[in-house]
C-alpha cells in the first residue's frame, strides 16, 4: 500500500482544530492548549499525567509538595474521544484509485487531527463486522502510529452491515464521543438502523458517503459486464442513454432519502468523489459544515 500520509500532507492541514456541538456529560469538553499567549483559560482540577499530554500543563508546583505529576485541566479543553469507522468493504474497492484507499487517507487526517489537539483517537475499520485491527481511542502522537497500522493492515472485501459494526463498536467504546463514520452508503438499509443507535447511546455523529465519480455520474455505454464487489455475482448488461437515464434517476432518490435521513437525525453529511483531493475535503467542506475551524 502507499504512504497514507506524508509532510506535505500534514502542513495542509496546520492549525485545523475540531469543533463540537455538544458537551460530555460527566467529562470536560479535549485539552486544546491555546496557540494565543494571553487567553484565559478556567482552571477546573487536575488529572494524572498521562504519556502524550503536553508537558507546558503539568503543575509542577503539586509535584515538587506531593511528588505527583498531574495536568492541570481547564474549562475549555476537551477530553473528547473521536473514533473514525472505515467502511472497507467490497464495494469500497471500486475505482481507478478506490474509495478505500480515498477514505483511509481521510480517516488518516482526522486521527492527526486529533491526536494534535490532545483529543483521543481511535479507528475501527469495518466490514460487515469491525476487523481485528481495530484500535481503541488513546490520547498522544504515539497513537498515530497505531492508526496508521491500522488503517494499512486492514483488508478491504466482504459484504458490509454498517449496523452490524455499530453494535460491535458501542460494546467495545460505551463512552460517548465524536464518530465519523466513512461509507459509501450504497446498502439499502443496512447503515439506518446502526446511526440511530449511535445518536441513542449520545455520540456525535459525522457521515462522510465516499464514492467514484463513475457512481456519481456513469459514462460508459455498450455492453458490459458488471461484477457485484461485494458478492462476486457478474451480468452482462447492455448500458445505453435510456439506462443511464434510468440509473440517474434511482441514484439520486437514493441520495434525497439518505440525506434526508442523516438531516431528521441531526447528523452532518459530506458527499466525497475520491477524483476529489482530501485535503480540499478537510479543508473546505468540513470547515463549511462547521466540523473543523
Amino acid at each position: 500500500m502507499t504512504q497514507l500520509i506524508d509532510d506535505a500532507f500534514l502542513k495542509q492541514l496546520h492549525q485545523l482544530r475540531f469543533v463540537t456541538r455538544e458537551r460530555r456529560q460527566g467529562r470536560l469538553s479535549g485539552l486544546h492548549a491555546s496557540p494565543r499567549a494571553g487567553v484565559s483559560l478556567e482552571f477546573a482540577d487536575y488529572r494524572p499525567y498521562t504519556p502524550g499530554d503536553d508537558f507546558r500543563c503539568i503543575d509542577w508546583n503539586v509535584y515538587g509538595r506531593l511528588g505527583r505529576i498531574v495536568v492541570r485541566r481547564y474549562v475549555h479543553e476537551s477530553d473528547l474521544p473521536i473514533h473514525l469507522m472505515v467502511d472497507l468493504s467490497g464495494s469500497m474497492t471500486v475505482g481507478e484509485g478506490t474509495k478505500a484507499g480515498f477514505a483511509r487517507k481521510l480517516a488518516a487526517g482526522l486521527a492527526y487531527l486529533g491526536l494534535r489537539g490532545h483529543d483521543r483517537v481511535g479507528v475501527y475499520p469495518f466490514t460487515d463486522r469491525l476487523l481485528p485491527t481495530a484500535v481503541s481511542a488513546r490520547q498522544g502522537m504515539r497513537q498515530m502510529t497505531h492508526v496508521l497500522r491500522s488503517l494499512e493492515e486492514a483488508k478491504a472485501g466482504g459484504r458490509t452491515s454498517v449496523n452490524e459494526a455499530v453494535q460491535q463498536f458501542l460494546a467495545r467504546s460505551p463512552e460517548s464521543g465524536l464518530v465519523f463514520v466513512i461509507s459509501d452508503f450504497l446498502e439499502q438499509r443496512g447503515f439506518r438502523t446502526g446511526i440511530a443507535q449511535l445518536r441513542h447511546h449520545r455520540h456525535e455523529v459525522i457521515a462522510v458517503q465516499v464514492l467514484d465519480p463513475e457512481e456519481l455520474e456513469p459514462t460508459e455505454v455498450g455492453a458490459l459486464q458488471l461484477i457485484d464487489a461485494e458478492s462476486r455475482r457478474q451480468e452482462i448488461l447492455k448500458v445505453g442513454h435510456v439506462t443511464l437515464i434510468a440509473y440517474n434517476e434511482r441514484f439520486h432518490k437514493h441520495q434525497m432519502e439518505l440525506a434526508g435521513f442523516f438531516r431528521e437525525r441531526a447528523v452532518p453529511y459530506f458527499v466525497a468523489s475520491t477524483d476529489r483531493p482530501v485535503v480540499r475535503l478537510i479543508h473546505e467542506d468540513l470547515r463549511r459544515g462547521g466540523v473543523l475551524r
